[in-house]
């Protein structure tokens, strides 16, 4: 044997196995290799992220990841803002489309060209609009002295009954009052004007975003189908069916939530001018459309719209008929939420009213109170889209073949099965 390895290791006979010669050490029948003994996983340095508490640990990770989303999503939320001549047109144009859309597809149906179905819906909605805002002008205008007596006439009483028992407030002082009012209404005429103006702009500004909102209503009506097409055109198709399983979702919401909103605002407008037309109160058409507008905000729109309607019968009428009012507003306000929105609304809007509440605080810190009537359709959207927006796969066409490590069980992919040979 070379060097001293005879005397460290007997012989093997031809009969006899490696298991059954005495050793004392294992290097001469294992190797070289063998006589340096492996750590063990004790002894290995562990990784640095094990010394961490792996609470610690994953709630890093998912920090710096939500500081990251939270960055974009802020300028994401400015961006918009700055450009909400845009943005707040177009989603008006989807909120008339929404609601103008079976009036269209009816059409088609009936033997219109989508040309002169999209053209006759668009006019029916048109007139509508331009007549109610024609009629509660011309009402507005012709009631204006009504409201302006009545108010005077009510501001006696009240100077009256200010005089009198348990006040005893004196006549010249109410007099001094309402002169002091006068003087600083004069002293800030400067300042009225100034808003006059501002409001003129923003009259502009409104008109410019109306007419921006009828043109793209326009085109989502006649040609919606083929601007989705090309708008989800650049994802891959199994990306292209989660998305359009996603905004089908949000579009049903949305169409559902526009169409019962329009029925609630309906109701809560015409009771509340049959109140005020039998309670003899001026200014009944733009009152009542006030409250058609502010019904579109959950929850609290009709006291909103409401509110203003019992102040005036109560500036114009007294006190008994303000209070008829106000007690009409609160059981219809009860009516909402006990049996119009679960009816009408239930079946397409399922948001707990705690989100409801925090979707209009937002949307009111945001936009005011635009942003209190688009709050809640957004997150209705977003409720119905995310579950298929999360869908981690899909049924494969035939036509597709499944991705690499995909196994066709039972006619659905399962990405956590090896490939087959």
């Amino acid at each position: 044997m070379p060097g001293g390895a005879g005397k460290s290791a007997r012989a093997v006979r031809p009969d006899q196995t490696a298991a059954d010669v005495p050793s004392t050490t294992g290097a001469t029948i294992l190797g070289p290799s063998a006589s340096k003994v492996a750590p063990s996983p004790a002894d290995a340095a562990e990784p640095a992220h094990a010394l961490i508490p792996r609470w610690l640990y994953t709630g890093g990770a998912w920090s710096w990841r939500l500081i990251v989303i939270g960055v974009v999503a802020y300028y994401l939320l400015r961006f918009l803002l700055k450009i909400e001549l845009v943005v707040v047109p177009f989603l008006g144009a989807l909120v008339f489309t929404a609601l103008l859309r079976p009036l269209a597809q009816r059409l088609q149906d009936h033997g219109f060209s989508r040309l002169l179905a999209t053209w006759t819906t668009f006019l029916i909605s048109l007139i509508v609009v331009l007549g109610l805002g024609t009629l509660v002008v011309y009402r507005s205008i012709a009631e204006w002295h009504v409201l302006v007596n009545d108010l005077s006439d009510t501001t006696a009483k009240l100077r009256h009954w200010l005089s009198g028992a348990p006040f005893h407030l004196k006549n010249t002082d109410l007099k001094d009052l309402q002169k002091k009012l006068v003087d600083t209404l004069n002293q800030h005429r400067g300042v009225v004007v100034n808003d006059i103006i501002s409001g003129a702009s923003i009259i502009g500004e409104a008109l410019a975003g109306i007419i921006f909102a009828a043109f793209i209503t326009f085109f989502l009506l006649y040609d919606g189908e083929r601007i989705w097409r090309f708008v989800r055109s650049p994802l891959r198709p199994r990306t292209a069916e989660r998305v359009d399983r996603a905004a089908s979702a949000a579009w049903h919401t949305l169409s559902g939530y526009i169409r019962g909103s329009v029925v609630i605002a309906l109701i809560h407008a015409m009771v509340m001018a049959v109140s005020l037309i039998i309670l003899g109160v001026p200014l009944v058409a733009p009152l009542a459309l006030l409250v058609f507008v502010t019904s579109f905000i959950p929850l609290v729109g009709v006291l909103i719209g409401g509110g203003l309607s019992v102040f005036v019968t109560l500036g114009t009428q007294g006190l008994t008929p303000g209070i008829v009012l106000l007690v009409i507003l609160v059981v219809e306000h009860q009516l909402e939420g006990h049996l119009l929105q679960p009816f009408i609304m239930g079946r397409y809007v399922r948001i707990h009213p705690l989100a409801i509440a925090l979707a209009l605080g937002i949307g009111s810190l945001l936009e005011g109170i635009l942003g209190a009537i688009i709050a809640v359709p957004v997150v209705a959207m977003v409720h119905a889209a995310w579950p298929h927006l999360r869908e981690s796969e899909l049924t494969v066409p035939p036509d597709e073949p499944p991705p690499p490590g995909h196994v066709l069980v039972g006619g659905a992919p399962n990405s956590g099965s090896a490939p087959t040979n």
